[in-house]
């Protein structure tokens, strides 16, 4: 890795650059900088030289300096003992009020990164049409295919297994006050207002959420990112809108594929199993739900999949640290669309509840 002079500019944000390439590069081994074309060093760069060996030392990140006067390796050799030896002497600990303040600032400025990203992406879906830069419908069938189509097998099956958990466990209460038809009753409204968008989100966020996260993530890594930047090519638009537009329609296809596959399930446990009537089951089940039932599912599953394609694509464009960085991004895109989508699951059903 051949180092210029403009790489060790004290800049915090050249600094954070030079890191970023130092950690990619040591995801394959030791690191070799060369610094033959950096000439005579000043005091500032022989110390951002020495901040970053430091951190390298700090990280267990091995790295080699290569083309260095004797004069300026002794030199750097003292800034960096003197910079360690001081950071040592002179760290304070830190009180309780500042640990809370800089993890006020961190939590505000993640915020406002989410406030940006979040403008950008929907001025690239809602504006950017009107003013002549269509969707780019290629890579949105494309991701349409992978998180719908993809994913029906998976959410077919779950959602059976489902239907029938729920049926079995309705029975074994109903059957004791002779009320076996109202198991149409439960699974129904069960899987159409709750369960079939919930589990949805859950298998979307698990398969395809992590999928983007790790996709979008590796790019970042292997500066693609960078270079689309350099073309004129915003990502938001080119790489998080298409996404988004995918998981907001294919989600409510997925859900609607579930509720139907749990009520399946429900039928198969009630109907084969339980000796009940297909006719009276059919009915019971009719008459239950209602298209408020249906459209309050859907309503929710548009909103989890907003959530879970806003959260992958967010984690993933923000990987630093190579591959290590890539696969805590993806774990961090699950975990945090999981939560999302449960945490806003229960604030529609407080709010349908209280309307209701």
């Amino acid at each position: 890795m051949h180092l210029s002079r403009d790489d060790l500019s004290p800049d915090e944000k050249t600094f954070a650059r030079l890191e970023n390439r130092v950690l990619r590069i040591s995801a394959n081994g030791p690191v070799r900088l060369d610094l033959s074309g950096c000439g005579a060093l000043s005091t500032g760069e022989i110390a951002v030289l020495a901040r970053l060996v430091g951190d390298a030392d700090e990280r267990k990140i091995k790295l080699e300096l290569a083309g260095l006067p004797e004069s300026l390796r002794k030199a750097l050799d003292a800034s960096l003992g003197a910079l360690l030896s001081q950071e040592a002497a002179t760290r304070p600990s830190e009180s309780l009020l500042e640990r809370m303040g800089e993890g006020a600032l961190l939590v505000a400025a993640n915020w406002q990164g989410w406030g940006r990203r979040s403008a950008d992406v929907a001025s690239a879906i809602f504006v950017d049409p009107l003013v002549g830069k269509p969707w780019v419908w290629r890579t949105i069938v494309e991701q349409m295919d992978r998180i719908g189509i993809g994913g029906v097998p998976l959410v077919l099956f779950i959602s059976l297994l489902v239907g029938v958990v729920l049926a079995l466990n309705g029975a074994r209460e109903l059957s004791q006050f002779g009320a076996s038809i109202y198991i149409a009753n439960l699974v129904g409204v069960t899987m159409t207002r709750e369960m079939g968008p919930l589990m949805t989100a859950v298998l979307v966020a698990g398969r395809s959420g992590s999928a983007v996260a790790a996709e979008l993530g590796t790019m970042v890594v292997s500066e693609e990112i960078d270079a689309m930047r350099t073309m004129a090519l915003p990502p938001n638009r080119f790489l998080v809108a298409p996404r988004m537009i995918a998981f907001v329609v294919m989600a409510p296809c997925l859900t609607v594929m579930s509720d139907i596959c749990g009520m399946a399930g429900g039928y198969l446990i009630a109907v084969p199993g339980m000796g009940l009537g297909s006719t009276n089951y059919l009915h019971q089940t009719a008459q239950t739900l209602s298209i408020s039932d249906v459209v309050t599912g859907l309503i929710k599953s548009v909103v989890f999949a907003a959530l879970i394609g806003m959260i992958s694509c967010h984690e993933g464009l923000n990987v630093a640290g190579g591959a290590e960085g890539v696969g805590a991004a993806t774990t961090r895109a699950v975990v945090r669309s999981i939560i999302a989508a449960i945490a806003a699951d229960a604030v529609f059903t407080l709010f349908f509840y209280l309307v209701g």
